[in-house]
């Protein structure tokens, strides 16, 4: 089966329009026959007949709704993103329609042998239920799909606004003292000076290395506040109009609403495992944060007093300057680490791990000539050897408009067409590594490669899903159609494979030297697998902290109560910060105005990112204890387990009963809690 084809290369806004009119009409007219009858025939089911509705509308949508997300013309970027609010909509409508609920409840069961069809039925009809179809007035459901639709637009201009944002920032070369490779940032004819962006691959070298504290505190100042302005009402907006969704659906809360359908079951349970963790963490940093204010005071001299404090721009710089004094020099490794043999090193690996091939699609249809196609083909020693499993494509460098953060995008569903064959999973990794330029090849951050590996572990989710309807396939929020697994429990298969990038035996392979080919010393090796732990007090801190904002916010309305005192939505989350972090975050800034992910399908469910963790981690000791055996930590069928109870499935069963079904007992925590004591 080819890859799916993308007219995006060559798209207008006229031309996403008319496309997507096509997508709503054909989905129409199949909602229509359904609540009409015709769609009954003498072999024939609603529930199939509504399946496969869903799947081709979703499997068209990825076609219209990706240039948003990567195209290089303004205009079309606008319309995709329109035409997605359009798309989820359409697909809100059906699955708020009290006719269609009606039609689906009376239906008498007819074929659908197969246990999944029975587990599609369950779920669509909960999330019609969980849509208002079970609201008597019909002013409320017009009410509740209007305020719906506002959402879907208010997101969609949130994350826009963050993606255009075109911000940048001037320094001389002295003013950005002790950053390597300042040949990344282009120099402005006018001024002479050096051209900062507001995105990653140009502000880390920054805050990690920069030696003066003012042009680190600018460059944290620029990235904290950005897209404030406009994107805090929008945030705010939001809030209120979930609030509002959740009571006319007789939820308390968004929070409750938002949990109901997670593994966690509600936003108490939520809290209180964040809680729990925010109690373990506090000694370690505690400590850690105690440590850096000492190199703070060392670097300062003799003639710094006690009155030296933490500023937010130290973080990122002393604890790369702690985990320098163990042995991680995070500016030499990157000459270890070439993007190319990176790229390569970690399709290996999942190839040997999970029973893989991929193979290079040369002539595939692209939307930018930094893209490329992959086949993935099964290399299982069983009856499925060389069969076509999906598709993935790779855009992983930035580029002016394209979406700013790291995310796996869904491009088609996995689900079984009529008589015809399994239509295949495919996606693309969208990324933002530090590119090539001319007389330099990308050279790579660990934290990078990490990312890398860890969003390669959500492409191969999605690829090998082996699902018979688009609802139990791969998908996030990210795109209008519905679909995925239980959202606490998305990253539960990237984060255990993210696991292995830290182990020895993998950096042997991932590491090899630009300029003779070499690996990293042991001894570089022992110390960077070491740290993986060292000073990450603070940053779990902080993110804990996030955590337990979101569900505060989605409480209800403000103002919100914390410690005896009332702050709004914008205050809040700087107090939660720094009572958890034990950092004020920057004076007047609200980072919330450029945090995708509350506003992204993370929404009472950031909680979900190490809440993820700690399953992850109890899966990965499986593997671990092969090291201990001193057995070779990719093994083929250990590998081809994780693939057949973990990330095959799908949504196709529940989260907790893959994990169950993975590590032959109940999952527990303490895998994960006996991390948080390593130095």
């Amino acid at each position: 089966m080819p890859p799916p084809s993308f007219s995006s290369p060559n798209a207008t806004p006229a031309s996403i329009r008319r496309e997507a009119a096509a997508i709503q009409a054909k989905f129409a007219g199949a909602i229509i026959a359904i609540k009409t009858g015709g769609a009954d025939g003498p072999n024939s089911d609603v529930f199939t007949t509504l399946s496969l509705a869903l799947g081709d509308a979703s499997a068209a949508s990825a076609r219209v709704t990706l240039p948003g997300m990567v195209h290089g013309d303004a205009d079309v970027r606008a319309a995709s993103g329109a035409t997605k609010d359009e798309l989820k909509s359409m697909f809100d409508a059906a699955l708020s329609d009290g006719e269609l609920y009606a039609k689906l409840v009376q239906s008498e069961r007819r074929g659908g042998d197969h246990p999944e069809d029975e587990r599609f039925r369950r779920n669509v009809l909960r999330i019609l239920r969980r849509s208002g179809c079970g609201l008597e007035s019909e002013t409320d459901r017009s009410a509740l799909q209007g305020k719906r639709q506002k959402i879907e637009a208010t997101c969609t201009a949130f994350c826009a606004a963050i993606n255009e944002c075109n911000d940048e920032l001037q320094f001389t070369d002295e003013e950005l003292e002790g950053v390597d490779d300042l040949g990344r940032y282009s120099v402005d004819e006018t001024t002479g000076k050096r051209k900062v962006e507001l995105k990653a691959p140009h502000t880390l070298p920054i805050l990690k290395f920069a030696k003066r504290p003012a042009t680190r505190k600018r460059v944290l100042e620029a990235t904290s506040t950005k897209c404030q302005g406009e994107n805090t009402l929008r945030f705010i907006e939001v809030l209120n109009l979930r609030d509002d969704c959740a009571k006319l659906l007789g939820y308390e809360n968004h929070a409750q609403y938002a949990c109901e359908a997670k593994m966690v079951g509600t936003p108490e349970k939520a809290e209180a495992f964040l809680m729990e963790l925010v109690e373990a963490y506090e000694p370690k940093r505690k400590k850690e944060l105690e440590l850096m204010l000492e190199l703070k005071r060392r670097e300062l001299g003799s003639g710094a007093n006690a009155g030296v404090v933490l500023d937010p721009w130290d973080i990122a710089y002393y604890t790369r300057m702690g985990k320098a004094e163990a042995g991680v020099d995070e500016a030499a490794l990157k000459q270890f680490f070439p993007q190319e043999h990176v790229k390569a090193t970690i399709l290996a690996i999942y190839e040997e791990l999970l029973g893989l091939k991929f193979e290079r699609v040369a002539d595939a249809e692209v939307w930018h000539e930094d893209v490329e196609c992959y086949v993935v083909l099964s290399a299982s020693s069983d009856d499925s050897a060389g069969q076509v499993l999906g598709h993935f494509y790779l855009d992983i460098f930035p580029r002016p408009g394209k979406y700013s953060h790291q995310c796996v995008y869904p491009l088609s569903p996995s689900y079984v067409k009529e008589a015809r064959p399994r239509v295949l999973p495919a996606c693309v990794n969208i990324g933002n590594l530090t590119p090539s330029r001319e007389g330099a090849p990308s050279l790579l951050m660990f934290r990078e490669v990490e990312t890398f590996f860890h969003e390669f572990g959500h492409v191969c989710h999605c690829v090998l899903t082996n699902a018979r309807h688009s609802l139990h396939s791969w998908a996030w929020s990210a795109v209008p159609w519905p679909g995925g697994v239980e959202q606490d429990f998305l990253e539960v298969p990237s984060m255990m494979l993210e696991n292995f990038v830290w182990q020895p035996e993998v950096l042997r392979r991932l590491s090899k030297h630009i300029s003779d080919g070499s690996s990293l010393p042991e001894s570089k090796i022992e110390a960077l697998s070491r740290s993986r732990f060292l000073l990450t007090g603070y940053a779990k801190s902080k993110y804990l902290a996030m955590a337990l904002y979101d569900l505060k916010v989605h409480s209800g309305p403000g103002p919100y109560q914390f410690e005896g005192k009332e702050y709004d939505a914008v205050s809040l989350y700087n107090a939660l910060i720094e009572r958890y972090s034990g950092v004020a975050p920057m004076a007047g800034s609200f980072a919330g105005a450029s945090w995708f992910h509350l506003l992204m399908g993370y929404d009472a469910g950031y909680y979900g990112y190490i809440y993820s963790e700690t399953f992850a981690a109890d899966l990965f000791s499986s593997f671990s204890k092969l090291s201990g055996e001193k057995k070779p930590l990719i093994d083929a069928s250990l590998g081809k387990k994780y693939r057949d109870k973990i990330l095959s499935p799908c949504a196709t069963i529940d989260g907790e009963d893959m994990l169950v079904d993975f590590l032959e007992r109940k999952p527990s925590k303490e895998a994960f809690l006996s991390r948080i004591s390593m130095p």
